[in-house]
């Protein structure tokens, strides 16, 4: 049976991106204050369906998914009192990585 592992010279060599979201709490309610990013991870929109209490920030890593040699970091900060809901469109579908590692890394840092 042929092996089907990439050789290095052909191996994806993976996307690596970050996303920094920092939430607050003001008289208006809850609110997406900073977004920063670098490579293909970011925030869709900021969405207020429950009302300005709770800000839902949909994340979108336009390549679809995690594959062999991605990094993905998403880091949050909330002060007192901010509500949030974090999801994602593809639920962090992970794909074969043909011997390669991968990493999605998320922190949560309430005030």
């Amino acid at each position: 049976m042929r092996d089907l592992a990439l050789s290095s010279s052909t191996r994806h060599p993976g996307w690596h991106a970050s996303l920094r979201l920092r939430f607050v709490r003001d008289e208006r309610g809850t609110r997406l204050a900073e977004r920063r990013h670098q490579g293909p991870l970011r925030v869709q929109k900021a969405l207020y369906p429950e009302g300005a209490d709770v800000c839902h920030a949909v994340i979108v890593h336009p390549p679809g998914g995690v594959a062999g040699g991605d990094v993905l970091d998403i880091g949050v900060e909330a002060s007192p009192q901010a509500r949030t809901l974090l999801t994602s469109p593809g639920a962090a579908k992970w794909y074969r990585a043909g011997g390669q590692g991968a990493c999605l890394r998320t922190g949560l840092d309430p005030d």
